[in-house]
């Protein structure tokens, strides 16, 4: 009789027990996942600023290397004349080997100048280090932030794909001279941005050069500013945009190339994909999140070098 008092006393949930605890773990998973993006986020915010902190000690080490000879936005370097075996390509290529990506570089060397500009007064082509046409072929960690959806597979006939953009008005187009370090950053280089971040691809169209990394805000004539009317955009209307809710319609094409193509009306502004603010990599090697509050007029004197602007509050 005990036992079978025992087995009685054991019994399985009722139907509205059961509706009560599937509801409590609802509950909790509605509360723990806004708090779990949150760290995702956070993690990846984190992997961003190590990029760009990396690119930008990269950037300093390259022009220590140079007798302080910034690496420019785009062009011949480290010898600003034709020469052999100089590199020609975007910062992103020059700053390689100080990104233990020294292998990746040497594997570039071409026998002729296959951009036609590291060539001899008589037009003969010198031995160039260069990453058009796909001669780069490295995965470089450094230029991918893994918040940029537009970051993933790959980039037409570009060599790699980049999260971050140049800063045109410290790394210059290679026609319209070259910086020095720190020198030439009268501003202060903890107050100057060196990188920002930047989406890597829109639909496998609007992306970074052929040399890997895009570059921004150069009225030298960056690869926007030659080709896209209206660009590239200088002042306060170079703000950044940041949380973009649909790349395919950041990205979408409303403005007409000289050499047929089209780009973004947005193009020319730096992009993040964080939700409150913007990524930069400094000329001092200091990373900062730039809230999205910030004012155009500070943003842009972030950006210039040389303008004896005096950053506002909201920096």
């Amino acid at each position: 009789m005990a036992l079978l008092h025992l087995f009685r006393r054991w019994r399985g949930f009722t139907l509205i027990e059961l509706l009560v605890v599937i509801a409590i773990i609802a509950i909790l998973i509605g509360l723990l996942l806004p708090a779990v993006q949150k760290v995702r986020e956070a993690a990846a915010r984190m992997n961003c600023q190590n990029n760009l902190k990396q690119l930008s000690l990269a950037t300093i080490n390259c022009a220590d290397a140079h007798q302080g000879l910034l690496p420019p936005g785009l062009g011949l370097y480290p010898n600003t004349n034709p020469s052999p075996n100089n590199g020609q390509g975007s910062a992103f290529f020059h700053i390689l080997p100080y990104l233990e990506q020294q292998n990746a570089y040497n594997l570039t060397l071409q026998k002729s100048d296959v951009t036609g500009r590291n060539v001899t007064a008589t037009g003969g082509a010198m031995p160039t280090y260069s990453p058009a046409w796909n001669f780069l072929t490295a995965n470089v960690k450094n230029l991918i932030c893994t918040s940029d959806p537009t970051a993933m597979g790959t980039q037409g006939s570009n060599s790699g794909l980049s999260s971050y953009a140049i800063n045109g008005q410290v790394m210059q187009v290679y026609w319209n001279g070259y910086n020095r370090y720190p020198a030439s950053i009268t501003d202060g280089t903890s107050n100057t941005i060196f990188y920002t971040e930047f989406f890597a691809q829109c639909d496998n169209n609007y992306g970074p050069w052929t040399d890997w990394g895009s570059q921004l805000y150069d009225p030298a004539g960056s690869m926007a500013g030659n080709l896209v009317p209206n660009l590239p955009v200088t002042g306060p209307g170079s703000l950044f945009r940041s949380n973009i809710p649909n790349p395919a319609q950041y990205c979408a094409p409303t403005t007409t190339a000289s050499y047929g193509g089209a780009f973004p009306a947005n193009y020319g502004n730096a992009t993040s994909f964080h939700t409150g603010g913007i990524n930069v990599g400094l000329g001092d090697g200091s990373v900062r999140f730039v809230a999205t509050g910030i004012s155009g007029l500070t943003w842009w004197y972030a950006l210039t070098a040389q303008g004896g602007d005096v950053l506002g509050p909201d920096w």
